[in-house]
């Protein structure tokens, strides 16, 4: 009876529910990067165009395409996206994405009057940007350098080398104060974003390339290409390890602090968990590996890969 019962336990311990979409969003091409705030949601794709939609209503608001580049053959191709972000008065729209020759291009687009600006061309290996206000970026370089240019000066404030490795992402923090750093190490750095100074580096139980990172309050979620997942503090202790079953592409914070979710196996899966590793939810309904995923609040999670985004809701 004693064995039934503990059974039983055990069963319930890693019983979860599996949920379909709530909604799916799915475009012409395939996706490179998408972004999105309250009011808009904007994917950049792989043909050079920029969908703006909507975000409560999913209708299309507006879209443009980048301008073509030759590659090597001397044919004219669309220019790959490395990031796309919103400013935080809604006003405008960054585009990180590559010119002729590898050099990479940065443009503003004016959500209000509809205009692309072309900021600048440098040969820098500008891998990812993000706002952290309206008139500064904050950028990621291959060489594993972070720097913060400013948007109104057009110069850069600074620009330091964050780690002796390859860059490979960086999550900012809520208040957009701190930067978390992912690198091939799989430590994570923690840096100041007003000075560029280096708060702390974390090394624990990812010890290879990061390939996802979440930052929510003080609390850092670090999946790495060894397929391991953890959640650190900023101070470097650790709150939750996890061994994956496949790469985890996406890894995700909740705003609360008490689920989490990742990319689970390779039928492009998500898995839900309690901050204490037990399993809750089973996302079900990718076509491809994910490349992002987020929490739009303790209740709902938007995941895009290159075929689709999804709107999940946690029942």
């Amino acid at each position: 009876m004693k064995k039934v019962i503990l059974i039983l336990f055990a069963l319930l311990a890693y019983s979860y529910q599996t949920l379909k979409p709530n909604k799916i969003i799915k475009f012409n091409y395939y996706i490179s990067k998408i972004t999105y705030n309250q009011k808009f949601l904007i994917a950049g794709l792989e043909n050079g165009e920029i969908i703006i939609k909507d975000f409560n209503t999913l209708n299309n608001f507006y879209k443009f395409s980048l301008p073509k580049i030759h590659d090597f053959m001397g044919d004219l191709i669309a220019m790959p996206i490395y990031s796309i972000d919103i400013s935080p008065n809604n006003e405008t729209l960054l585009i990180l994405a590559e010119g002729e020759n590898a050099v990479r291009e940065f443009f503003l687009f004016d959500l209000k009057n509809k205009k692309l600006h072309h900021i600048f061309t440098t040969k820098q290996t500008l891998m990812k940007a993000e706002f952290i206000n309206n008139n500064q970026v904050f950028f990621g370089l291959l060489s594993d350098e972070i720097g913060v240019f400013d948007l109104k000066n057009k110069k850069w404030l600074y620009k330091i080398q964050a780690g002796s490795y390859v860059f490979s992402t960086f999550a900012l923090n809520e208040t957009k104060t701190k930067a978390a750093i992912g690198d091939e190490s799989g430590a994570v750095k923690i840096i100041d974003v007003i000075n560029g100074k280096k708060i702390n580096e974390i090394k624990g139980f990812n010890k290879d390339k990061t390939l996802s990172l979440d930052y929510k309050k003080t609390f850092i979620i670090n999946g790495s290409s060894d397929m391991r997942v953890a959640i650190y503090t900023e101070k470097g202790s650790t709150k939750t390890e996890l061994k994956a079953k496949f790469l985890p592409y996406a890894t995700a914070l909740s705003p609360k602090i008490d689920t989490f979710a990742i990319q689970y196996d390779e039928a492009n899966d998500i898995m839900v968990y309690s901050i204490y590793k037990k399993p809750l939810f089973m996302l079900k309904g990718h076509t491809m590996a994910l490349n992002g995923m987020k929490y739009l609040n303790d209740k709902k999670i938007i995941s895009f890969s290159p075929a689709e985004i999804i709107i999940w809701k946690l029942k």
